[in-house]
């Protein structure tokens, strides 16, 4: 019996080449429910998810060579604070930057877009 991947790695993330390639933590993330569910050639999905590592140029934003598609799965696995905003995320457009950590340890994000 073949088992069927977990849901999360089949959902593509899109990912700015400093954040993958660097090991950076997770600094913001985006979602826009326009590009979710979007198919790829390679039989996975768009999850509708992008994170960055906070600080990258207009230039690396734009460049598509610059651009990595992990598993969201993978990019909670390397960055568990991630979870705190996809995992139960209701589908509305949004925009989050982490902040420090609060006294307990956790980061915080702020969400910055509706």
């Amino acid at each position: 019996m073949v088992q069927e991947p977990d849901r999360a790695e089949r959902l593509a993330v899109y990912a700015s080449a400093r954040l993958v390639d660097t090991g950076s933590h997770v600094g913001a993330i985006a979602f826009d429910p326009d590009d979710a569910g979007r198919a790829l050639g390679d039989g996975r999905a768009v999850s509708g998810w992008s994170v960055f590592a906070g600080e990258e140029t207009e230039e690396e934003l734009t460049d598509a060579d610059r651009l990595r598609l992990p598993s969201l799965a993978w990019v909670v696995a390397r960055d568990p604070a991630v979870a705190m905003v996809t995992a139960g995320h209701d589908g509305s457009a949004g925009y989050w930057v982490r902040e420090e950590d609060g006294p307990e340890g956790l980061p915080r994000w702020e969400r910055l877009l509706p």
